[in-house]
């Protein structure tokens, strides 16, 4: 409950965060249970596990606190000095969540950790804010940055209208290998009709919602 009420206070300065943690909680969740179910990692992806991973990924953007809100609610693409300004937020988040009382042991504080400061690294290197790359990357992470452009592909933005499932799954294809592990694509290319499911549900409840407080 305290860490839903984190989320709530992120999204009161940011008009996407609180409802984007939401929407990839319940991403991380299936993701890793289809990983599971397809013979991934099953020694890793317990109930418990997955349970902690869908907690702490309340907590993966909390960094934005600290990201001025005319950029975070900016309504165009940002200019190159916006976006390195975004990309503090990684390690801004990872600092931030020292602070956050031990949970289950230090548990979900390390798994917190991991999501917040590595969720934007790629299976390739590529990615930010270390370079890390394949198995390097926490498997929480790694599952986090999958949920996590997951939902910005399939959610309204002021600069961008929902991209459709096909186009989604199309992306996610031609990541494969280069931002996210290939099993991870494979789970998200079986979750396709649930993850339509839960975008046109999440579209249903908010987008109009969104563009009326935008407004």
């Amino acid at each position: 409950d305290i860490i839903k009420f984190v989320a709530e206070v992120l999204g009161s300065h940011d008009l996407f965060t609180g409802r984007h943690v939401i929407h990839t909680q319940k991403y991380v969740g299936i993701i890793a249970r289809q990983l599971r179910q397809n013979g991934c990692y099953i020694d890793v992806l317990t109930d418990e596990v997955i349970q902690l991973y869908e907690t702490a990924a309340f907590l993966h953007d909390i960094g934005k606190i600290h990201i001025p809100e005319g950029v975070l609610n900016k309504p165009g693409r940002f200019t190159e000095q916006e976006r390195e300004l975004m990309k503090v937020h990684p390690a801004e988040g990872n600092k931030l969540l020292d602070f956050l009382p031990p949970i289950k042991n230090g548990q979900l504080n390390a798994i917190a950790k991991d999501m917040a400061f590595y969720h934007h690294e790629k299976w390739d290197g590529s990615g930010y804010p270390v370079g890390l790359k394949g198995n390097e990357i926490p498997l929480s992470a790694r599952i986090m940055a999958a949920a996590d452009v997951l939902d910005a592909l399939l959610s309204w933005r002021p600069y961008k209208e929902p991209f459709d499932i096909d186009t989604v799954i199309g992306i996610f294809e031609d990541c494969r290998g280069k931002h996210f592990e290939s099993c991870i694509v494979d789970a998200v290319v079986d979750l396709k009709p649930l993850i339509l499911l839960l975008a046109e549900d999440f579209k249903i409840k908010e987008t109009s919602d969104e563009e009326k407080e935008y407004k």
